[in-house]
């Protein structure tokens, strides 16, 4: 069964595994013609990942060791309904051009509860998009987006609406994703994103009537509203929960139908804390991480995750003592105050897992950020600089 859930897992989320969302998206053939994932299982629980011929894409170590990474919590004891799955000593080779091969995982009984997913309506929100062009253009655009904003705080304390429950304003091309400051940025062309959540809906189309304004009421390089005045929608808040598989009767009208949930852990296990090691300098190069690594992340709720996979094992001591818990959270500090980082190791892969709670301001619909569902954090760290090694050859071949 854990085989069956991961595999599940490798060829979801379309061509993901075969191109797509891929670090070294430059050495992906055709994107026209991408192919979709193919799955070979052998009795043993061994399978194979390839794609159908003449297609594009690739199959390869990198591109299906990103996808098993892909927006997993606890990569040792990674909670399924029927099964607990470790993937620290998976491996995945290269067995023949656009093919690999992966084994090694191992599953341990259930855990007592399910996984729930609910969602709740919790107000709602409302996003505008407009460039802003010539100099000083990141400044010029804060300024515009606030002033409106403090402008409808007025109005809507007169009219007793309540403020604003939460603002977000980016600046894109400034910056902004990488928590840097909007004062300091020089550039001579933005787009401005200006997202906003209120309890009331009529507050938000208030503020989408008010937003015009600033083409000819405020600082110059307003051009247009990108897809017109926004439209407010409703806040799906998304709440995952534990249940008592005890309370939930199953029944299934087949008579070769067997219940396995009958063993079950008592507790859902967890890997042990992370362990510190020294860092060694092997010399005197510094690299990006992405001439070191592959990255993939993505999101669980208002969590997100970052895979980072070593290019050889070679690199897999020298990147865990310097990729620790803290030096993330340090380097993703601008995603929150309230930032938690956590470090899981997949040495069998030469991997690294990341879970970074509290990181998507909500998450999915009910965060007012422009990644909402963490896409960009992998290529974000990927700037990520490693010291202290020996010239990259050493490594890699």
């Amino acid at each position: 069964k854990q085989w069956y859930q991961r595999r599940v897992a490798i060829t979801a989320g379309g061509a993901q595994s075969t191109g797509g969302n891929f670090t070294d998206w430059h050495q992906v053939p055709d994107y026209s013609n991408v192919g979709f994932p193919i799955v070979d299982v052998q009795p043993d629980g061994v399978f194979k990942v390839t794609k159908p011929v003449k297609t594009g894409g690739l199959v390869s170590f990198g591109t299906v060791a990103e996808q098993m990474l892909y927006e997993i919590g606890d990569s040792q004891c990674y909670a399924l309904p029927d099964v607990n799955c470790d993937f620290a000593n998976v491996s995945i080779k290269e067995v023949a051009k656009n093919e690999v091969e992966v084994s090694g995982a191992v599953g341990k009984p259930p855990s007592s509860t399910y996984k729930v997913s609910a969602t709740y309506i919790d107000g709602y929100k409302a996003t505008s998009m407009a460039p802003m062009i010539g100099p000083n253009a990141a400044q010029k655009g804060h300024l515009n987006s606030m002033s409106t904003i403090e402008r409808c705080e007025k109005i809507f304390s007169k009219m007793g609406m309540g403020s604003f429950e939460e603002v977000n304003v980016e600046c894109l091309g400034s910056g902004s994703n990488y928590g840097k400051d909007i004062k300091s940025s020089s550039a001579k062309e933005v787009v401005v994103w200006t997202s906003v959540r209120h309890k009331n809906k009529a507050a938000l189309e208030m503020w989408a009537k008010e937003i015009a304004g600033a083409s000819t009421g405020m600082a110059p390089g307003f051009t247009t509203l990108v897809g017109g005045r926004p439209k407010p929608t409703p806040i799906l808040r998304y709440k995952p929960f534990f249940y008592p598989k005890e309370l939930v009767d199953i029944s299934v009208d087949n008579a070769e139908f067997t219940n396995s949930n009958t063993e079950f852990s008592p507790v859902q296990p967890q890997s042990q804390p992370e362990t510190i090691v020294d860092v060694v300098n092997e010399g005197e190069c510094s690299f990006r991480l992405e001439e070191l690594a592959f990255l993939r992340s993505g999101d669980k709720g208002n969590s997100a995750n970052l895979g980072i996979i070593c290019r050889n094992k070679s690199l897999y001591k020298a990147l865990d003592s310097r990729l620790t818990s803290a030096a993330v959270k340090e380097y993703l500090s601008f995603l929150g105050e309230d930032l938690v980082v956590t470090k899981y190791n997949l040495p069998g892969t030469g991997a690294f897992n990341f879970v970074l709670d509290n990181a998507l301001g909500g998450g999915g619909v009910a965060s007012l950020k422009t990644d909402p569902q963490g896409k960009a954090i992998g290529q974000i760290f990927s700037d990520f600089v490693i010291e202290g090694l020996k010239e990259k050859s050493c490594y890699l071949s």
